[in-house]
C-alpha cells in the first residue's frame, strides 16, 4: 500500500512509521505543523495515490489543554479538517487519532477535539482512541510512565489507566489498513492498572498522593472487543 503518515517524527509516529516500512509498505511522512495546515496545496495534486492516510500529528498534552484552549483547538481541529476533507474527496481510508479521553469528552479541552475530530470523520475513516501509550524508551517527557523513569515525577494519583505499548498501538493500526472496520474503536489492552502501583513497581512509592484531580477520569480501560475480532491482540503488560 501507499501510505501517508502525518507526525511521523513523533513517539507514535516514528514507530508506526517505521513498523509500515518494515512490513513493506511505500510509506512517506508529513510532520511540522505548517505543513500540516497547508495539506491541500502540497498533497492535494500529488502525483502519488495514496491508500491510506494514517493521521498522529496533534497535541496531546491534557493539562496543557486546559492552560491553553486555542492552542488544541487550532492544531488538533483546525489543521486537521483539510485532511479529513481531502480523504473524504479521493474516497481516501483514514485513520485517525483519537483518544481514551473522548469517552468523558467533556472534562478537557484535549478531549473535546478528540471528539470533535470523530464527528466531522469521513465516511471511509477510523477513530482511534488511543488509551495511555508507553514504551521503555523514547516515552514523551510529559508522560507518568517517563516521569518515574527519570525520577522527575512530582506526584501520584488514584488513578487506575490502560497502558498499551507503542508497538502493540502499530500492530493495531496494521490491522486496521483494510477496509474491514468503519467507526471508532478503542486501542488499549483491556486492562487497567492502579498508578499507585506502578509507581511502587518502578521505585516511587515515595512520591506524594494528589486526591484532588478535575478534568481526568477516575478510570480508563479500553473495550478491546472489536479489534480482537479482527485478529489483533496485545503482547506487552506494562507491570511485567
Amino acid at each position: 500500500m501507499n501510505i501517508l503518515v502525518t507526525g511521523h517524527k513523533g513517539f507514535i509516529g516514528s514507530h508506526v512509521f517505521k513498523h509500515l516500512q518494515d512490513e513493506g509498505h511505500e510509506v512517506r511522512g508529513l510532520d511540522k505543523p505548517d505543513d500540516i495546515r497547508d495539506f491541500i496545496r502540497f498533497y492535494a495534486c500529488d502525483s502519488i495515490r495514496y491508500d491510506v492516510i494514517v493521521h498522529l500529528a496533534a497535541f496531546a498534552a491534557l493539562r496543557e489543554s486546559v492552560q491553553d484552549p486555542n492552542k488544541f483547538w487550532e492544531n488538533n481541529v483546525t489543521k486537521t479538517k483539510p485532511i479529513f476533507e481531502y480523504c473524504k474527496i479521493n474516497k481516501i481510508r483514514l485513520l485517525y487519532a483519537s483518544s481514551a479521553g473522548a469517552h468523558e469528552w467533556w472534562q478537557n479541552p484535549y478531549a473535546i477535539t478528540k471528539k470533535v475530530n470523530e464527528s466531522m470523520a469521513p465516511p471511509n475513516s477510523v477513530g482511534m482512541r488511543f488509551f495511555n501509550v508507553w514504551a521503555e524508551e523514547g516515552s514523551r517527557d510529559d508522560m507518568l510512565y517517563r516521569m518515574l523513569q527519570d525520577n522527575t515525577a512530582q506526584y501520584i494519583t488514584r488513578h487506575r489507566r490502560d497502558w498499551i505499548h507503542v508497538n502493540d498501538i502499530a500492530t493495531a493500526i496494521s490491522c486496521l489498513l483494510p477496509d474491514n472496520f468503519r467507526g471508532v474503536l478503542d486501542i488499549g489492552t483491556g486492562k487497567n492498572h492502579s498508578v499507585l502501583e506502578l509507581a511502587m513497581k518502578m521505585g516511587r512509592s515515595d512520591l506524594p498522593i494528589l486526591d484532588h484531580t478535575p478534568n481526568e477520569p477516575d478510570s480508563l480501560c479500553a473495550d478491546t472487543t472489536i479489534l480482537r475480532s479482527l485478529g489483533w491482540s496485545p503482547t506487552i503488560d506494562i507491570l511485567d
